[in-house]
């Protein structure tokens, strides 16, 4: 009789059976790895929502320095080629600051950059990934128009830039591929001709 209580005991000292951790491993590893994937997949959307929060903050600064530039600017150019002429649609535009610099600004559709230059010096990169206004038939607008009044006074300068995120993020697949662009418009009138 003592013989079925040993037995007993050493069946309920036993441990789970290889089967059994097998499944448990299993399981675990799992839930690991799915709980890893969700946190990259989070980190990499804080990335990309980031990059781009971080373009459109740049962008409005880069958008309201140019039109305080233009604000306070004179003699602006290209001038219309016929004097009844009252807009016309570039992407470069030149003027004189109030410190009697000539700024060029200019948009650069194969590099996609919009670059400013001061009296003739190196062009300096205002903002990356730029692109400017395009035709419902794809053709290219001017993203500077400017409206003048007789031929040679400017009365408005107007801007339609979009502004893609330098998305290093680009295979994201929970929240798409897509990078949202961010469209710049702005519109001002030269304070020192008016006043």
């Amino acid at each position: 009789m003592n013989q079925v209580p040993r037995n007993r005991a050493r069946r309920a000292r036993r441990g789970f059976s290889l089967i059994e951790m097998l499944v448990a491993l299993a399981i675990c590893s799992a839930l690991l790895t799915a709980t890893l994937v969700s946190l990259y997949a989070s980190f990499r959307a804080y990335q990309s929502t980031t990059e781009q929060a971080s373009t459109h903050v740049i962008g409005r600064v880069v958008m309201h320095r140019v039109m305080a530039l233009v604000r306070n600017g004179v003699g602006f150019g290209p001038l219309p080629e016929d004097p009844r002429e009252t807009s016309i649609a570039t992407d470069e535009m030149t003027f004189l600051d109030d410190q009697e610099r000539e700024i060029t600004l200019r948009l650069d559709r194969v590099h996609k950059v919009l670059l400013m230059q001061v009296d003739g010096s190196q062009e300096q990169v205002l903002l990356d990934g730029v692109s400017g206004p395009l035709d419902t038939d794809g053709t290219e607008l001017g993203a500077f128009q400017l409206e003048y009044e007789n031929g040679y006074k400017l009365i408005k300068a107007s801007f339609d830039l979009t502004v893609a995120a330098d998305d290093t993020v680009q295979d994201l697949k929970i929240e798409g591929n897509d990078i949202v662009p961010i469209r710049l418009v702005g519109s001002t009138a030269p304070r020192r001709i008016i006043w």
